[in-house]
């Protein structure tokens, strides 16, 4: 499992390796002694390493797809621009759902969700499923100030934190979108 959180990875190791050997004013100093430089295949280019194989592309895309869809749970809005990059089908309209009956109702979402993916199962060429163990503990709704109610399963009971959530992405035009999701009502995290 790995756990997805938004970082600024590699940030400061660059600004470090950059800032090391700082100035050169031409004069010999017979104390000072060669500051190594990194050279460029040294240097971090990314937070992650390019996704390769169908299932990274899928979790990588997953990934893509949860930021949208908090940061629009969260705004209350959605940027249809974003949106389009990463989901399609079901999901799509769900997400349009969801931020509906959030603006409609007055309400907000405030803090992060924390999502754990688990491994991607590739069930056929062009679908691939992956489980995320969503943790809303960082999460509050209020509307005019108060706690709003927390969801309930459909038994009624409060719906359990952290929810495994299933996510069914699909190849289409050439690249992975989150097509669907069931929250695993019965099963742990």
């Amino acid at each position: 499992m790995r756990k997805h959180h938004s970082v600024l990875g590699g940030v400061a190791l660059t600004l470090a390796l950059t800032l090391t050997g700082c100035s050169d004013d031409g004069s010999d100093d017979p104390d000072a002694t060669a500051t190594p430089t990194a050279t460029p295949s040294e240097t971090p280019t990314s937070a992650s390493p390019t996704p390769e194989t169908p299932e990274e592309k899928a979790a990588a895309q997953l990934e893509a797809y949860l930021d949208v869809r908090d940061d629009a749970f969260r705004a209350a809005t959605i940027e249809f621009k974003r949106l389009n990059k990463v989901a399609t089908g079901r999901e799509f309209l769900n997400v349009q759902q969801n931020v509906s009956g959030i603006e409609r109702s007055g309400s907000k979402v405030t803090g992060e969700y924390v999502h754990t993916l688990g491994e991607p199962r590739q069930r056929t060429a062009d679908l691939i499923l992956i489980i995320d163990c969503e943790d809303r503990a960082g999460v509050k709704r209020t509307k005019d100030g108060n706690p709003v109610p927390e969801q309930k399963d459909p038994e009624g009971n409060p719906l359990r934190n952290p929810v495994p959530i299933e996510y069914e992405l699909v190849i289409e035009k050439g690249r992975w979108l989150v097509d669907s999701s069931d929250v695993l009502w019965d099963e742990p995290c």
